[in-house]
């Protein structure tokens, strides 16, 4: 799951359309410079990112693949939603 930043940009303002601009999420959001190279002695060089659109659209297309990600957030989430609200219920007693 990648898009462009316009691709992203449309689909958040469709969430925001149905949600409401104070509806809470969580997002994570990588960009080029995030794709970070590495120096000659192999360390990353946070000053030193991939340029190519089509190397960048590539990377971020396999990232997009990885299905693990998406399950681990979702499962975190379930987890989350379960203790906060068992923790929200005492607290009203």
């Amino acid at each position: 799951m990648n898009y462009t930043l316009k691709q992203l940009q449309d689909r958040v303002s469709q969430m925001i359309k149905e949600q409401g601009e104070d509806a809470e999420c969580g997002a994570w959001i990588y960009t080029k410079n995030d794709c970070h190279l590495k120096d000659e002695d192999g360390n990353t060089d946070y000053g030193n990112n991939v340029e190519d659109p089509a190397l960048i659209a590539r990377i971020f297309d396999d990232v997009g693949n990885i299905d693990y990600i998406y399950q681990v957030i979702q499962e975190s989430l379930d987890e989350v939603v379960e203790e906060q609200l068992m923790q929200y219920q005492q607290e009203l007693v």
